[in-house]
């Protein structure tokens, strides 16, 4: 069988401290990859300079450029268009991999149904489990040595078969600016038929240093909240589910009035954008059957 081409693409904004540090280091350990892409969110500081000095020694290391700012989903997702690899590792900037964090991985391809691999981050190893509770599509890590399916695989450290993630329309910009994006489109790629896995081989250290410092954490608080009301609103059409989520709304309410701001948000924003991407084969109880 051809071995498939790999594209590794490293997002970014304002980061050349992270970049510093990670991007030589990304280089070195994908040998598998034909090429390796930044993809700079229109940053404001040196990081485009700082590449294109790297460039010199490393010929593979390609450079996307926005020139204004588009948000991680939509960065990503016109970086997966540029690459040529069949599969395409994503990788936030403050990852730092291990020798063969990509090679563990590619075994998995071999079935057509494997959807994407997402790594194991050093000092958090855990695969995410789906659950349905208090009215909400939830998640919560678990651990295991073993390969294990996942509820999605991490926007940030992870590899993807590229023609199912273009398929499925990529991270779905209603959550725009940041947050929900991956574990929306792992949910999509359940339900479409597709399989996401977890693999404790592939090792990255994930630093923490993201841009989401930059942001008030009452920002932060209000776009996951925002984004976790729609990815169930989006993404469950389970009529049982979809009723206890309305009962849960009703308590959020009474419980704090502020939630109304919540609720207004999310329906502003489905009127904004077209029906999520997915091919149905499971139901939403096929699917949290899976992760009992």
């Amino acid at each position: 069988m051809k071995s498939p081409k790999i594209s590794v693409i490293v997002t970014t904004w304002n980061g050349l401290p992270l970049l510093k540090k990670n991007l030589e280091a990304i280089i070195v350990a994908s040998p598998e990859a034909q090429e390796i892409i930044l993809a700079d969110d229109a940053s404001e500081d040196e990081s485009i300079q700082f590449a294109k000095e790297l460039q010199k020694k490393y010929s593979k290391l390609k450079i996307i450029a926005h020139k204004n700012n588009q948000g991680f989903g939509a960065n990503s997702n016109d970086a997966v268009d540029q690459s040529q690899g069949d599969l395409v590792v994503l990788l936030n900037n403050d990852i730092y991999p291990d020798k063969g964090y990509i090679s563990h991985s590619l075994k998995h391809f071999s079935d057509p149904s494997v959807f994407g691999v997402s790594f194991a981050e050093r000092g958090h190893e855990n695969w995410a489990r789906f659950f349905w509770k208090n009215g909400y599509l939830q998640h919560e890590p678990q651990t295991s040595t073993k390969t294990h399916i996942s509820g999605w695989v991490s926007g940030g450290s992870s590899i993807i078969r590229k023609d199912l993630f273009q398929k499925l329309g990529g991270f779905d910009p209603i959550y725009a600016p940041f947050y929900t994006e991956d574990l929306d489109l792992g949910y999509r790629a359940w339900k479409s038929g597709y399989t996401l896995l977890w693999e404790p081989k592939c090792v990255v250290e994930h630093h923490h240093e993201t841009t989401m410092s930059k942001f008030s954490p009452n920002l932060l608080n209000y776009v996951k909240e925002r984004n976790r009301l729609l990815n169930t609103w989006r993404n469950i059409t389970d009529p049982s589910l979809l009723s206890s989520n309305k009962i849960f709304l009703f308590f959020r309410v009474l419980s704090g009035p502020n939630y109304i701001k919540i609720i207004r948000a999310a329906k502003k924003q489905i009127k904004k954008y077209p029906l999520p991407i997915v091919f149905p084969k499971l139901t939403d109880q096929e699917i949290l059957r899976k992760f009992l």
